[in-house]
């Protein structure tokens, strides 16, 4: 029999609608492909620190919150494509939480020579008729954060996993066909970074500083399966 004690959490970073119409309209967004559009088959970031912020309501008053941080610290390069990729690992005490907020960040020095976050994959222009590679390099500090309020720890959770989702359709809204047919190339490529197409690059690199969502599953210690609270953080 398994004695109550704390559950330990992992954070999850995971890359959704892969494949997608251009222009992005915002009432499409998280939808099917349809020419012209992109399809991304690789993203990565690298993380050097992963920083959770708690508030536990106090068992005494219920009204107080106690204040908790930890730090877990990297460098690991996180695969947005692997579902099944975990990092960090906290442990967190039974009770009620008020807030718990995560900080993932990654730092040029731990990613040099290589971007700390990188997509690649393919634009296809319909009316060309052409596919053409495109990567988007991210060589600067980039940090992700998410709040999740009112999440409870009961003894009976083994494990909980957070995690950050990265809807990459929603990094291109505002960015249309005509720019990318506009874009310059590099043997080829679209490179999107700091120094290749740079008014792409702000665009893109404007979404990614937007608080992200993020998801929480309980795994309990009767069963196997993931219970998912099945809340979305906004």
């Amino acid at each position: 029999m398994n004695e109550p004690g704390p559950a330990f959490m992992g954070v999850k970073m995971v890359a959704l609608n892969t494949s997608y119409s251009l222009p992005v309209e915002k009432s499409s967004t998280k939808s099917a492909v349809a020419s012209p559009g992109i399809a991304w088959d690789e993203v990565r970031m690298v993380v050097s620190e992963v920083e959770l912020e708690a508030e536990l309501k106090s068992l005494l008053t219920h009204e107080d919150s106690i204040e908790i941080e930890y730090k877990w610290k990297g460098p690991q390069v996180v695969n947005l494509l692997d579902s099944t990729q975990t990092f960090g690992n906290f442990i967190l005490q039974p009770g009620f939480y008020d807030e718990i907020e995560l900080k993932v960040g990654g730092e040029r020095e731990d990613a040099r020579p290589e971007p700390v976050f990188y997509m690649s994959g393919n634009y296809t222009n319909a009316a060309a008729g052409e596919t053409i590679p495109v990567v988007v390099e991210v060589y600067s500090d980039l940090e992700f954060k998410t709040e999740k309020e009112s999440v409870e720890v009961t003894e009976d959770n083994l494990d909980i996993t957070s995690t950050i989702q990265l809807y990459l359709d929603e990094l291109m809204a505002g960015i249309s066909p005509e720019q990318l047919d506009n874009a310059a190339l590099s043997e080829g490529v679209i490179v999107i970074s700091e120094d290749s197409n740079s008014q792409l690059f702000q665009s893109v690199l404007g979404k990614l500083a937007e608080e992200r969502d993020c998801r929480y599953w309980h795994k309990n210690k009767y069963d196997d399966d993931d219970d998912d609270d099945d809340d979305d953080d906004d």
